[in-house]
């Protein structure tokens, strides 16, 4: 992103220092940055030549494109009579891609020069635009961006091409799936919750202290240390600590419930980490992002985070509710938890590569290993300080999911929000691949257990069938349903019981 933002510098200061002889494209901003283009389209630029000598007329024309995998060229055309060139590409991927047209001039042997309009000009193109010598240090004095190499008078003028990428139905449906997954895991995580169990958390804060002070603590002071450590440009340093600065991650509830770990902690620390991320993610951005962008231009996405603490809200209380009112009924939705974390865990590996594959080619390895990194050290920094500070081990896993996971929607939506295109999707490119590398040590714990049961010489480093017996035993649906199912047999009986007396009573009468 350095690169880039310095180059467009020095391309727009060549432009206003040499305006001499040059060529004026069409729809170009002030970074000379062309950005009506979109990946896998094809589209023209256009431009006119202007102020150069009328002495001069040109006899060949070549561009160059260092970058082919970004965009080609497929035709270029020069009207002489318009003083006009039109530049025709197919754009492939996503990104910047400099272009660089070099125009070979001679002396007009034919006295067929090109006549420029000079309204509005400076003095240098007017010199310039009215020599008519063919004097050669007369016209390389007063065109500056005018070269001689080889018998030609070279213009050489490089534009940047941005290509963007255009939001899909393919895009639209992937967040459709993902939103509707994560509502019904939490839906079915608020059919076991239980209002007691919730206000435990409060009385015993510990562990919900640990779990706060490493979601909006440690995880932002990590993606800056991965910042620092591997020298990483703009564009991905604010991609990584907006995403490490956005906590209360919905998904963190079912990786919790699927990994058996406290879930009831889960659902609170999301709940408050979401609330408190609307003062502490701007205040992040601001310490750690103050010198990679202007805090003026930031465009916060305050209606996306509210939107996430509804999502989390309505279907918890929906469950809450249902397993108060409706216990039988919360009991049956909550069975569909496990086939749910499985589906979401599947679909984000394998069709939410698909819709993104593009990142792969416009990052590099360094930027790919530290999207990892962020998670995954979240995860162990996460069970590291709650095995020290908090000692339980549902409490740990609760603690070490919600400190790695985190709301990667928010850091996208400020990302488009605050960058035009494609800075933007290059960008977005971070917190998707974070999103990505979330589930990958949750499918290697997962095909590990269920290996681990198949064999039984592994069985033993796991918990016991007996162990299994008593948590069943424990879940307060079965119990209640236990106690219903108790409480219609005592009636029977007591009515079979007021039977018998009476008939004993009549015989005796």
């Amino acid at each position: 992103m350095k690169r880039i933002i310095l180059y467009c510098f020095i391309l727009l200061l060549n432009s206003i220092i040499n305006l001499a002889c040059n060529i004026q494209f069409d729809n170009i901003d002030n970074l000379n940055i062309y950005r009506n283009v979109y990946e896998r389209h094809i589209f023209n630029i256009s431009g006119q030549l202007q102020y150069c000598p009328s002495s001069l007329i040109i006899r060949n024309i070549s561009l160059s494109n260092p970058i082919l995998k970004r965009l080609s060229i497929l035709n270029v055309t020069f009207f002489i009579q318009t003083n006009r060139i039109n530049i025709t590409g197919l754009a492939r991927l996503v990104g910047f891609a400099p272009v660089t047209i070099q125009l070979y001039f001679q002396h007009d042997i034919d006295h067929r020069s090109i006549e420029y309009s000079i309204k509005n000009a400076t003095n240098q193109q007017k010199q310039c635009g009215k020599l008519s010598s063919s004097d050669r240090n007369e016209i390389l004095e007063n065109c500056p961006m005018i070269k001689f190499e080889d018998g030609y008078y070279i213009l050489k003028q490089t534009i940047n091409v941005a290509v963007k990428r255009r939001q899909t139905i393919i895009d639209i449906l992937f967040t459709s799936v993902v939103m509707f997954l994560v509502t019904a895991g939490t839906l079915c995580i608020g059919c076991g919750l239980e209002i007691e169990q919730l206000l435990n958390n409060f009385k015993r804060p510990i562990p919900l202290i640990v779990g706060l002070a490493c979601q909006i603590i440690y995880l932002p002071l990590l993606a800056f240390a991965i910042k620092k450590i591997f020298q990483l440009d703009n564009s991905t340093s604010l991609g990584l600590i907006s995403t490490a600065s956005s906590p209360g991650g919905g998904s963190s509830n079912i990786y919790t419930a699927l990994l058996r770990g406290d879930v009831d902690l889960s659902v609170t620390l999301t709940f408050l980490s979401t609330i408190l991320a609307f003062g502490t993610f701007p205040l992040w951005i601001r310490l750690l992002g103050d010198r990679i962008i202007d805090f003026k231009k930031v465009k916060f996405p305050w209606w996306n985070m509210s939107i996430s603490l509804l999502s989390l809200c309505l279907p918890a209380i929906i469950g809450l509710l249902l397993r108060r009112y409706r216990p039988v009924l919360a009991h049956r939705i909550g069975r569909f938890l496990n086939p749910i974390a499985f589906g979401y865990l599947v679909f984000i590996l394998t069709f939410g590569v698909y819709i993104n594959m593009y990142i792969f080619y416009i990052i590099d390895i360094k930027s790919i290993m530290t999207c990892c990194f962020l998670p995954w050290f979240g995860f162990i920094g996460g069970s590291v300080i709650s095995l020290i500070t908090v000692g339980d081990k549902k409490k740990i896993i609760a603690i070490c999911i919600e400190t790695g996971i985190q709301n990667t929607g928010v850091a996208i939506v400020f990302l488009r929000l605050t960058f035009p295109q494609p800075e933007s999707d290059v960008a977005l490119a971070n917190p998707i691949l974070v999103s990505m590398a979330i589930p990958i040590p949750f499918i290697i714990l997962v095909l590990t257990r269920s290996i681990m049961n198949r064999f039984s010489f592994c069985q033993k480093f796991l918990p016991g069938k007996h162990e299994k017996k008593i948590e069943e035993k424990e879940k307060p649906e079965k119990t209640l349903i236990k106690q219903l199912l108790n409480e219609t047999t005592n009636e029977d009986k007591q009515e079979q019981d007021q039977q018998i007396h009476r008939q004993i009573d009549n015989q005796s009468s």
